[in-house]
């Protein structure tokens, strides 16, 4: 719609806002011009749809490394407070990592 048809439109749209009857050409009008925004906005919001899909499979990819990470972690400070338990038992003093 360009922005001769869409101002011509815009009137119309006002006059229904306000309650005012329209003639059945003016409806017409006005039904093709909502129906054509309608689509075009439909059409803009599939294009943006569209461009999130490679972004929320990047989150997902970034949320199960996050996890992996988190997992290794936990058994690296495991690990890590086994060891000193170790060294403890073999040296009596600690070490103080507190890992």
């Amino acid at each position: 719609m360009d922005e001769k048809q869409y101002q011509a439109w815009w009137a119309l749209h006002r006059r229904v806002v306000k309650g005012e009857t329209l003639s059945e050409e003016e409806t017409r009008a006005y039904e093709v011009g909502r129906a054509e925004l309608e689509a075009e906005e439909w059409a803009s919001l599939r294009q943006a749809a569209a461009g999130l899909q490679p972004l929320q499979e990047r989150l997902r990819e970034l949320t199960a490394h996050n996890q992996q990470l988190a997992q290794h972690e936990a058994a690296l400070r495991q690990r890590a407070a086994e060891l000193e338990h170790q060294y403890v038992a073999l040296t009596g003093e600690t070490l103080g990592l507190e890992v």
